[in-house]
């Protein structure tokens, strides 16, 4: 950047001020600028104003999705993971169905794991990074603006930065974790057209090598950088005297660099395997193109009444919060009269350089590729999606305040009455902006606050209702008092009830949720009846998956009918031999009837071939203990806890010792529980 473009010097003799037809400046311009000084308190302001709307979040916790890139095994390994993280995908994730695995994005996971190096697990520093990536990246788009309006009053910039900041839509990126990638995609955006701009000005190669080097890294952050692949060669054509034969080979340049950071880690990463689920995006398995324009135009009027009235918001959306449709339903005509006027309007304004239109086609580009229309986006929409058109929406609406007042956003002088209107109108947009942001960053202190306020306005999301009911569903399972006596808080039980059931009559076809349902229903409500009528349905739905199969087979033991559960087990292991837990079931049911011996023998088979595995001696102990044989059973349950030592088998170690007398072992197993029982809790 030149030393007198962020100086505030007058225009020396000789120069003129000129201006083309909408004025904007042509590079033979100088005007005056604001000071050294004076950009010292502009950063201070964005500093002081972004801790203002984000500093509660401190205080936070973990939310969504964060123990993919924070609060998890690999990033707990420090600098050691780092080079792992540079060759391996985003995140693995294991589950009863198979694994699913994401794209690349080394960059934001390191910067946990560098995090965790120098801090441990303390959740609040990470806020607090976000946070000051907010202020860079506001400091870096108000100086970026500040070149490009160069013959603008410096009011204007500085309002669009100051209500870019505050609107409440960026609360997911910046109160979420995980979202990170977010902010350090649109930093290297803006970084990337910084430099862009000084080759503009100073045609030197270099620049252009640091732009493209800037894109590459944002991309390794998030492909959410891509917008930024037509925004910039946008930004080129209105605001500087480049040809279009000098714009096309930059846009040449980065998109070979795009292709290169999309292809490149495919060389030497696995094959990404994700399944697309039903109630993440409809349009996953929609073939009709009507339908998915229909849908998209839905999306992008959800997305342009989010920013002109943002409430409520919701960490998702999904199945069915957003309608599929087709180009008949009256919301996605209405959508489609408001967009195709709007990119109309930039057209017809496009020769002239019009600031309209280009604010205008911003926001049409950088929202263009969460519409639905080409590829479906998980949850329908989103509010991260809009982060980047935001940005087009701010400058709309500055441009109006200042022409509602009769001001050109050009005069270097304003008068005071109408500078007056124009900062109230600006101020009361940020009161109500800066109360929701700060309101908003409240939700996100944890996963369960997070749930449990927003699932009130998400009652068509079968997705939100799966997370709650799981997410309640988990806390029980590690309920230690659950463990111990089996029993659960009613008024928590029916609450998971009630969402799985809504879940399901949102998408009554969904594996998961219905054997979830059904598990809850064993395990909690002791409802067999009901229990064994999900696990078929489950079963129905898809008989090649043992979940349910699993949890049939001791439904129908529970009710005592032993031959169908033995039917169950015995399915599982003709498809897998191998399957030790259908085994030790199925074992659990031999000694229900009476098979004693071979219940034994087919734990101690299991022994022979998984001699660490601790679950056999724990049957088998259970089995001896139903026969009033203590002694045995007791021997058995410490062979268990010296391979791997559970809380509830520690609890039952020392009853049984402290009945029999022996302090010292009593104590032992007590101190070894309530170890176990500390760790859980963290």
């Amino acid at each position: 950047m030149k030393k007198d473009q962020l100086t505030n010097k007058k225009a020396p003799p000789g120069k003129n001020i000129s201006k083309d037809k909408q004025g904007f400046s042509k590079k033979e311009t100088v005007i005056p600028r604001v000071s050294h000084k004076a950009n010292r308190y502009f950063v201070l302001s964005f500093f002081l104003f972004a801790f203002i709307l984000y500093g509660n979040t401190i205080f936070n916790k973990y939310a969504v999705d964060d123990n993919l890139v924070t609060n998890n095994p690999v990033v707990q390994q420090g600098f050691k993971a780092i080079p792992g993280i540079f060759s391996s995908r985003y995140f693995l994730q294991q589950g009863n169905l198979g694994s699913s695995t994401a794209d690349y994005r080394p960059i934001v996971k390191a910067s946990f794991a560098v995090e965790y190096q120098l801090w441990g697990d303390k959740p609040g520093r990470s806020h607090a990074i976000n946070i000051l990536l907010y202020w860079a990246l506001s400091v870096l788009l108000f100086f970026i603006l500040k070149r490009l309006l160069l013959n603008y009053n410096i009011l204007f910039p500085f309002l669009i930065t100051l209500l870019f900041m505050a609107h409440p839509v960026h609360t997911e990126v910046v109160a979420s974790l995980k979202n990170r990638d977010e902010l350090l995609a649109f930093i290297c955006g803006l970084g990337s057209l910084w430099f862009l701009l000084d080759y503009a000005e100073n045609r030197k190669i270099s620049y252009v090598f640091l732009s493209i080097v800037i894109f590459f890294i944002g991309y390794l952050c998030k492909s959410s950088i891509l917008p930024f692949l037509f925004l910039i060669p946008l930004v080129l054509h209105f605001f500087t005297r480049l040809q279009l034969k000098t714009i096309v080979p930059v846009f040449l340049a980065i998109f070979a660099v795009v292709l290169l950071a999309q292809m490149g880690p495919r060389l030497f990463l696995p094959a990404m395997q994700r399944t697309n689920s039903f109630i993440e995006n409809p349009l996953y398995f929609e073939k009709s193109i009507w339908i998915r324009l229909g849908t998209g135009l839905v999306s992008l009027l959800f997305y342009l009444r989010t920013l002109i009235y943002p409430y409520p918001l919701l960490y998702y959306y999904g199945y069915n919060m957003i309608p599929v449709t087709n180009l008949a339903n009256i919301w996605a005509l209405l959508s489609l009269v408001i967009h195709a006027g709007l990119f109309l309007y930039a057209l017809m304004k496009f020769r002239e350089k019009h600031f309209l239109s280009f604010a205008i086609l911003w926001y049409l580009v950088a929202i263009a590729m969460y519409s639905n229309v080409v590829f479906p986006v998980v949850g329908i929409v989103g509010e991260r999606f809009v982060f980047n058109a935001s940005l087009g929406f701010c400058l709309v609406l500055v441009f109006f305040i200042f022409k509602i007042f009769r001001t050109e956003p050009k005069s270097l002088t304003i008068e005071m009455d109408s500078r007056l209107k124009i900062l109230a109108v600006v101020i009361l947009l940020l009161i109500p902006y800066t109360v929701l942001s700060v309101t908003r960053n409240r939700d996100w202190r944890n996963l369960f606050d997070l749930y449990r306020h927003d699932v009130k306005s998400l009652n068509n999301s079968a997705k939100a209702n799966i997370d709650y009911g799981g997410f309640l569903m988990g806390t029980v399972y590690q309920d230690q008092n659950f463990l111990r006596t089996g029993t659960v808080n009613q008024f928590k039980y029916q609450i998971i009830v009630s969402h799985f059931r809504r879940a399901l009559t949102l998408y009554p076809d969904n594996y998961l949720t219905t054997n979830d349902l059904g598990t809850v229903y064993l395990f909690m409500g002791k409802n067999y009846d009901s229990a064994v009528y999900f696990l078929r349905k489950a079963i129905a739905l898809d008989s090649t998956l043992q979940p349910a199969w699993v949890n049939l087979g001791m439904a129908y033991r529970e009710q005592k009918q032993y031959q169908r559960a033995i039917g169950c087990y015995e399915h599982i292991l003709k498809v897998n031999p191998n399957q030790v837990k259908a085994t030790f079931a199925l074992a659990n049911v031999y000694n229900d009837m009476g098979e004693f011996d071979r219940a034994v023998k087919m734990n101690e088979d299991v022994m022979k071939s998984y001699p660490n595995l601790e679950m056999p001696y724990v049957n088998i102990g259970n089995y001896y203990m139903l026969k009033k044989d203590t002694a045995t059973a007791v021997n058995y349950w410490e062979k268990a806890a010296a391979i791997n030592p559970s809380f509830e088998l520690c609890v039952q170690l020392n009853t049984l010792y402290l009945i029999k007398g022996d302090h010292e072992k009593a104590d032992y197993y007590y101190r070894i529980g309530e170890e176990i029982a500390k760790q859980s809790q963290r």
